[in-house]
């Protein structure tokens, strides 16, 4: 199925996509011009550690707030959740203006972590959503190739309006744009139709979760209710709702513990996050450093062209990174298509891929170089990717979806945050080329130890149905 004929056939989903389309344009163009202020008001010999810090401050609330959205995700309409999210960012992207204007990192770095603190529900519950707005496993396979190539079109389309308008109108101006691409989103989610949660029951089975969380559920409210009835005073309305916040928390902690344990079940949901854990490694290398190259190979390359070199060397490797997802995402839906059964394959070859191309572009001597690496990198980055998101959709049961991603989400990016200070402040020290190359080299090894968790699913799944032949 054509990315053509899937958005002209499933109204709901062209109306996700679009609001993911508006909202992502804003957030890249938004980032540009945040990276390139991080930049300036560290000062030089600073600029890796600070670029580390506001990538965890953006990084860590996924991990923080990712098990809570989970749940939310899975109780609660998701339509709502992420209407509600879009509302909430479009009022926290305003602040990086205060930043701008007090030159502050601390400003930065708060803004930077509310605004993905809330990002973690709208992404959990849209990727939940999306198996519910497609129909079979190739309609499933289309859209995640087409989210990743609409993800990696507006890095390339966003990053070059950052530039532009940071360069050429303030950064302030790209500030408000992205807040008002926040609101657009936020409307054409408002108009999907569809139901995002499977049916009525799956939706009330999930919210009971098992006996022993109902039966907690019902002794806490007792218990709530109890201390509500003697409100004469404040001091028992505030410990009722202490004790109410207590409950819920007790609760949303159950049910991800519940979302962990089926991921252990399902063998193959458990070599990915796996392997996705040392992607996130690696992955974080390159997220702290991507910036620092781009703002130094830019002043190399455009010192007295433009106004802002920093801001168009950032840009010129950004939209590298878009462009490549571009020509990568129809390439990944073609190489994908075909059996689901050799999805795994692919998968862990284009993760070795992924890795060398992080190690050449830590060799790359100028700007144009390392960028035509990161177009390369991104074409192989969207194969994996695309396999990736389709086997853990394709395998997980929809009571459990939001979990699931959440915790991808959550152990991803722990591993990202636990790798980015380090890699900061390890290229303020040693420099910023052996650090990627570093990093690239986990990303290989990962896709390395993806065959070998592979072939040993494959042994234990043998030596079962030998045990059960011989029972018979």
């Amino acid at each position: 199925m054509t990315f053509r004929e899937l958005l002209k056939a499933n109204a709901d989903f062209r109306r996700l996509w679009t609001g993911q389309v508006i909202s992502e344009i804003g957030d890249w163009l938004n980032n540009i011009a945040v990276l390139a202020l991080t930049i300036q008001v560290a000062g030089a010999g600073h600029e890796g550690l600070a670029i580390a810090i506001y990538a965890i401050a953006r990084h860590l609330p996924l991990f923080l707030f990712g098990p809570m959205a989970g749940v939310v995700a899975d109780r609660f309409d998701r339509r709502r959740i992420m209407i509600a999210s879009d509302f909430a960012r479009a009022f926290l992207a305003l602040g990086f203006i205060l930043a701008n204007r007090f030159l502050s990192l601390s400003i930065i770095y708060v803004v930077g972590s509310l605004l993905f603190s809330v990002s973690s529900f709208f992404n959990a519950a849209k990727r939940a959503s999306i198996p519910n707005l497609t129909r079979g496993t190739e309609e499933l396979l289309s859209a995640n190739s087409l989210s990743a190539s609409t993800t990696a079109a507006t890095i390339a389309v966003g990053s070059a309006l950052g530039g532009m308008v940071a360069t050429f109108m303030g950064r302030n101006t790209v500030f408000v744009i992205n807040a008002l691409t926040f609101l657009a989103s936020a409307e054409m989610i408002r108009r999907i139709r569809a139901r995002l949660q499977r049916d009525a029951e799956t939706l009330e089975q999930t919210r009971r979760g098992d006996a022993g969380t109902r039966r907690r559920g019902e002794k806490e409210s007792m218990a709530t209710a109890h201390s509500i009835s003697l409100a004469a005073s404040p001091r028992p309305r505030v410990a009722a709702s202490l004790q109410s916040v207590s409950a819920s928390l007790q609760r949303i902690i159950a049910d991800f513990r519940e979302g962990l344990s089926y991921v252990r079940r399902v063998h193959i949901l458990s070599a990915v996050f796996v392997v996705a854990c040392g992607w996130g490694l690696g992955n974080g290398v390159a997220r702290a450093l991507y910036s620092i190259f781009g703002a130094r190979l830019g002043v190399a390359a455009a010192q007295g062209m433009v106004a802002r070199p920093t801001d168009f060397g950032i840009s010129v490797l950004f939209v590298a990174m878009g462009l490549g997802g571009v020509l990568g995402a129809p390439i990944a839906r073609r190489f994908n298509a075909g059996s689901s059964e050799t999805l795994g394959s692919r998968m862990g070859r284009s993760m070795i891929f992924d890795g060398i191309g992080l190690l050449l572009f830590s060799f790359m001597p100028n700007l144009w170089g390392a960028a035509v690496v990161l177009i390369a990198r991104e074409i192989n980055f969207a194969i994996w990717w695309t396999a990736q998101q389709t086997i853990v959709m394709s395998r997980t049961e929809d009571r459990f979806a939001g979990r699931v991603f959440a915790s991808y989400e959550t152990l991803t990016t722990l591993a990202m945050v636990s790798s980015m200070l380090v890699s900061g402040a390890a290229a303020d020290r040693f420099g910023i080329r052996p650090v990627a190359g570093a990093g690239g080299a986990v990303i290989a090894l990962s896709g390395l130890l993806w065959f070998l968790l592979q072939h040993r699913n494959m042994k234990i799944k043998r030596e079962t149905q030998s045990d059960s032949l011989l029972e018979l």
